[in-house]
């Protein structure tokens, strides 16, 4: 049997993950790059919907709704080529 050594962080990751998760990601190498890309555009969603003010018009609404769109689309396409 093999010895692999892991960070503590990789441990307390495989330590969350199934066997299934474990074996999904065995067969798709690419679903954990594809992972980050969108875990990005997630955290990056959160800050531009709390930056937006409580009580700004409309236009700016507009465009903030706008912008992350896009970079909704931009992860997307990232995960899918």
């Amino acid at each position: 049997m093999k010895v692999v050594k892991v960070t503590r962080a990789q441990k307390q990751l495989l330590l969350v993950l199934s066997r299934q998760d474990i074996n999904t990601i065995r067969r798709n190498p690419r679903l954990v790059s594809n992972a980050k890309h969108l875990l990005w555009a997630c955290k990056k969603i959160i800050a531009r919907v709390q930056a937006i003010p409580e009580y700004a018009n409309k236009k700016k609404r507009a465009t903030a709704h706008k912008r992350i769109v896009a970079l909704c689309q931009k992860a997307i396409e990232r995960a899918e080529s």
